[in-house]
């Protein structure tokens, strides 16, 4: 039992209320009699808001033959929080009797008007009713908690620790931020309730979210508070909340100004508002030193409640995919974005510039939706980047294409995910158990795996990418967005292979291949052959200047086997020009290979015919080669490679009528041919 209840309160202390109730019970049933578990079940209760079955638990507990002492002091802030000031009043006078009550206690049986010794009070506030009264008791008490932790910040020395336990049992009775909710915040997130400091901030920041203050009291708190050992599943971890907050924060003119006028004033010296670009990268890379590293993607567990209490996303919200440092460049650079765009209005006053996980902290993911669209209805600068694309933006952006396609690979939330896995495993079954109903499992499986998008009826698409909630089209087209992202990943991969220190020809040409026949669904075929090209072009452009021609050849021919007709021609002149180039530096050297250069010549003077360098060099190489094979005693072979200098130097005559040079050179391979031929009859051979 007691391992059980242990169990239990290691994840109520984790946020996992649920899980906790259900050791709480167990633990129960292993002891009927005990108070413990009934005390952790009313504990458990109180904190997902169920009065009044917290109420009850705590009840039995001290009906126990052993009640922990600390039950009925909780079921009096519970009876408060209900309004049944007459029955909370007794129990912290029985706490009092007791001497069960801590100074939090104490404050709120000061507050009822409860002598704190145990002894009875003439001016119980009693109205002769039944002891059941409205809140505005209840918002009295937490009032005066509020008063007496400020007042314990006063004086000649804080005390932070008893502001703590004075503005939690304020918080824990009245969750109303109060007048100061970042002071508040900061007393308890100092004095150690950071738990506490959070969830008031957090409430206050949703109330007005364009409070700077506040934010910047929720992000620091956030940002200091310990990492969760095991995930709750109810809500997202620390590190996550405070990238939502500090994202708000990068690109708030009022943060900026009330830190300039900070820093002026503590260096006693005019600080310019030209630094904050500089204060804004060191503040981006503080905080990126600050976020776990990226085994912590794993922990972004935040099922039905997620940032600030709302869901963004239900549970593993980015797969585990996302790493902190990659989920803090996509708020922060979504903020940019929304600042350039001028803010998201509302009705918090002056415009938010923030990112979509705040977005989705504040509830506002269609009012956004329809602002984005508004916005920028031709374009998708506001729409991409307040996505789950966003994070492809980012490694695009960044130069790596392939961890692009890879982010673009899952766009779905947890649920329809495990929805898709489990058609595609049923999809299995099916074609196990009736083999003989081959296109019935053909078409299943091709429904199971669909898009990687969430369905059309999934209810955290939204929450998910807000930037496209305001779309009436919205999974179709962030489907044909995501296609269009990959696209380009994959062109872009396929230029980088060629360009790479170590190219691989092979993958460059599989990347395009891939690319252009996605390129057609798109109805961008003609587009991304034509993006191909012009890639390939520069890149052979840089080898050839380099003087790597094998290499600047490679690249056009490989371009070349994968592009239609349409758009050849923009290689092969290129090709002729680099082929002609390799064939007469081969033809140049002091041991040249003829067979080559020749071969490089006629290729050129193929693709390119009116290239009169390719076909004049052409010419001179068959007579030198002509030359070479005579002079090895193969005579035919001679014959016959003048007859090709010949023939070759007449169509080339063709295209260059009277050309000098060119007719210099075909009378000498015409005379050494008849030299030739007249030896080969000589000899017979």
């Amino acid at each position: 039992m007691r391992a059980l209840v242990g169990l239990g309160r290691v994840r109520l202390a984790d946020g996992d209320a649920d899980g906790a109730r259900t050791e709480f019970r167990h633990a129960h049933e292993a002891a009927p009699d005990d108070s413990a578990p009934l005390f952790w079940l009313g504990c458990a209760a109180a904190h997902q808001g169920e009065l009044t079955s917290a109420e009850g638990y705590f009840t039995r507990s001290l009906a126990c033959a052993t009640p922990p002492p600390r039950a009925v002091v909780q079921r009096a802030y519970v009876r408060v929080k209900l309004g049944w000031l007459e029955q909370a009043r007794d129990d912290l006078r029985a706490a009092a009797r007791g001497g069960a009550l801590d100074d939090e206690g104490a404050w709120v049986a000061a507050a009822l008007g409860v002598d704190s010794a145990g002894g009875s009070d003439s001016s119980d506030g009693s109205d002769g009713s039944d002891g059941a009264v409205s809140g505005c008791g209840v918002r009295r008490v937490g009032g005066l908690l509020r008063k007496a932790g400020l007042g314990a910040l006063g004086g000649g020395r804080a005390d932070w620790a008893r502001a703590a336990r004075l503005l939690g049992a304020a918080w824990e009775l009245d969750r109303v931020p109060g007048g100061f909710p970042a002071l508040y915040g900061a007393a308890l997130a100092v004095g150690g309730r950071r738990d506490l400091a959070a969830d008031l901030l957090d409430t206050a920041a949703r109330r007005d979210p364009a409070d700077h203050c506040v934010t910047h009291a929720l992000a620091l708190t956030l940002l200091n508070s310990p990492r969760p050992t095991a995930p709750s599943g109810r809500t997202a971890p620390p590190w996550e909340r405070a990238i939502a907050a500090w994202g708000a924060l990068l690109y708030d003119d009022s943060f900026w100004e009330r830190a300039l006028r900070a820093a002026g004033r503590r260096y006693g010296v005019e600080v310019g508002a030209d630094l904050v670009p500089e204060l804004r990268a060191g503040l981006r890379d503080a905080v990126v030193r600050r976020l776990p590293g990226e085994g912590a993607a794993g922990e972004s567990v935040v099922d039905g409640h997620g940032i600030g209490g709302h869901s963004i996303g239900g549970q593993d919200v980015h797969g585990g995919r996302v790493a902190p440092e990659a989920l803090f460049q996509r708020e922060a650079d979504a903020a940019h974005v929304l600042a350039e765009a001028g803010g998201f209005p509302g009705e918090w006053g002056a415009p938010l510039r923030c990112g979509p996980l705040r977005i989705s902290a504040l509830g506002k993911v269609r009012e956004f939706g329809s602002f984005a669209a508004t916005t920028t209805p031709g374009g998708h600068p506001l729409i991409q980047i307040f996505s789950e694309l966003g994070f492809a933006h980012l490694q695009l952006s960044a130069g790596l294409p392939g961890e692009a396609l890879a982010a673009l690979a899952e766009l779905r939330c947890h649920d329809c995910r495990a929805r898709a896995r489990a058609a595609d495993a049923g999809a299995a079954g099916s074609r196990e158990a009736a083999a003989g109903s081959r296109e019935a499992v053909v078409r299943s499986r091709e429904a199971a795996v669909g898009e990687p998008v969430c369905e059309a009826g999934c209810p955290r698409f939204d929450e998910l990418n807000p930037g496209y909630a305001g779309l009436p089209d919205r999974h179709r087209q962030l489907a044909r967005d995501a296609r269009e992202l990959a696209l380009n990943a994959r062109v872009t991969l396929g230029r980088d292979e060629l360009t790479a220190p170590r190219p691989d020809f092979g993958a460059a040409a599989a990347y395009w291949r891939r690319a252009l026949v996605h390129s057609r669904r798109l109805e961008r075929y003609r587009h991304t052959q034509a993006d191909i090209v012009s890639l390939a072009l520069a890149a052979a452009r840089d080898a050839h200047r380099a003087g790597r021609l094998t290499r600047a050849v490679t690249t056009l021919e490989t371009t070349r086997s994968v592009i239609g007709a349409n758009e050849r021609p923009r290689l092969d002149g290129q090709l002729a020009r680099v082929l002609a180039d390799r064939g007469i530096g081969e033809a140049n050297r002091e041991d040249p290979a003829l067979d080559a250069s020749a071969a490089d010549l006629r290729r050129s003077v193929a693709l390119g015919p009116r290239l009169r360098r390719a076909q004049l060099s052409l010419g001179i190489v068959l007579r030198v080669l002509a030359l070479r094979r005579w002079g090895s005693g193969s005579l035919s072979g001679a014959r016959a490679t003048l007859e090709e200098a010949a023939e070759r130097l007449t169509a080339a005559l063709a295209h260059f009528p009277d050309d000098p040079e060119l007719t210099e050179e075909l009378d000498r391979a015409r005379s050494e041919l008849d030299f030739v031929r007249g030896q080969f009859d000589e000899s017979g051979r």
